[in-house]
């Protein structure tokens, strides 16, 4: 093996003709390179992707959700009941209206939801991304807190008054007038998924009953439970208490069609990027063909002296081998980096190109997302050193089947 690995090295430094088939060489284990990192970095963003949005949907509105019909409903035993059921965490009751916010200049529509100042501090998605005021003051009749976008947008700032006007009327002595109420802005939120931050308000659960004249009542009760990817159980014990008051739902079922479209991507980028490597190991075999026919009378020679059409085949095998390899290696550190490090390399060029790369009104979240899966990351190296080996047989085995008898005399 050692006389083997010395011929190996000898093999791959390039030297007077050899240096066509160098660069061949070195443009197959870039190609690989590139294939490798391509893949790892694509399938990390759709990971990353796909781990945003499900946490940012669940964060907002629950693992499953009852929606009532309007009807009066004894909150607190509902919610004492659902607590009851092993799996449940927190219970958020909730009355969720569409509205309009005005300060007297601008005027926005806008998803408010009334919610008391626990529950709100419960939602982790929202008391967790405050990015300016407090949730300390919540509890006040006259607040409200905004989505950072839609703040922003319609031009309010902390202490500001905004005006919720409700598409209800109300008849009074000058006629029928839109019912509205005035509040006062004591903080904003950036949960990070551009929908929410863009329409939705929180007011306080009481105000938001009279506001909207739904005394002691709620629209929805979210539920959340110790584990979102197993709620099948939970759910069926749900229906089976209150299937005849509420319409039940959950996150699952409501974005099915959304994560079922976003595995099939994946999936189908997966694909197609690992024919980058397919190609790359193509050049492979053309290399090595070309490197085998420079070779035949030093393989003549070789076997001339005993080297055994094994040995042969394991040095050019080997030779091939190691572009594929050293190409994975490259690519793999590559793409690593760049998954690892995508939100500052994401700053970085909008910086330098002066223009917001990754548009929130186009892809839901404000910042590109990248997660990186071991898992992944091992099957596409395997992958990627699997083609590589398959495209290096056959040259080799055709380098180990040459009659040495016919090359030296026609030499």
């Amino acid at each position: 093996m050692k006389a083997e690995l010395i011929l190996v090295v000898r093999y791959m430094k390039s030297k007077g003709r050899e240096k066509a088939i160098s660069a061949i060489a070195m443009f197959s284990l870039f190609g690989i390179a590139l294939g490798v990192a391509t893949l790892i970095i694509v399938t990390s963003v759709m990971n990353g992707f796909r781990k945003e949005f499900t946490e940012r949907i669940i964060g907002f509105n629950g693992h499953i959700s009852l929606y009532t019909n309007g009807n009066y409903i004894d909150i607190s035993k509902v919610k004492k009941e659902l607590l009851q059921i092993q799996g449940v965490e927190k219970v958020v009751p909730a009355l969720e209206r569409q509205a309009l916010i005005s300060n007297k200049r601008t005027v926005k529509g806008t998803l408010t939801y009334g919610i008391s100042k626990n529950n709100l501090l419960n939602k982790n998605l929202i008391s967790q991304n405050i990015v300016t005021g407090t949730l300390n003051n919540f509890s006040q009749a006259d607040s409200i807190v905004l989505g950072d976008t839609l703040a922003s947008k319609a031009g309010f700032i902390i202490g500001d008054e905004v005006i919720i006007i409700v598409p209800e009327m109300d008849e009074t002595g000058f006629g029928i007038i839109p019912r509205k109420k005035t509040f006062r802005l004591v903080a904003t939120f950036k949960s990070g998924m551009h929908e929410y931050d863009n329409s939705v308000c929180y007011i306080p659960l009481g105000i938001a009953q009279k506001l909207f004249k739904m005394k002691n009542r709620v629209s929805s009760i979210s539920v959340f439970t110790n584990n979102p990817l197993s709620i099948k159980n939970i759910k069926k014990q749900i229906q089976n208490k209150f299937g005849g008051i509420f319409y039940i739902t959950d996150w699952q079922s409501n974005n099915s069609s959304f994560m079922r479209a976003v595995e099939i991507e994946r999936n189908v980028m997966f694909l197609i990027l690992t024919l980058i490597t397919l190609v790359a190991s193509f050049n492979i075999i053309s290399c090595m063909i070309m490197f085998v026919k420079d070779k035949e009378k030093d393989i003549a020679i070789l076997r001339t002296i005993g080297l055994s059409r094994s040995a042969i085949l394991r040095i050019f095998f080997i030779v091939g081998a190691s572009i594929g390899t050293i190409g994975t290696l490259i690519g793999t550190i590559l793409g690593l980096s760049f998954a690892i490090n995508i939100k500052s390399i994401q700053t970085f060029l909008e910086s330098i190109l002066k223009t917001q790369i990754f548009s929130p009104e186009v892809y839901f979240l404000t910042h590109l997302p990248s997660l990186v899966r071991p898992i992944d990351v091992t099957i596409i190296i395997i992958i990627s050193l699997l083609l590589s080996c398959l495209a290096t047989l056959y040259p080799s085995r055709k380098a180990s089947k040459l009659n040495p008898t016919e090359i030296l005399r026609y030499a």
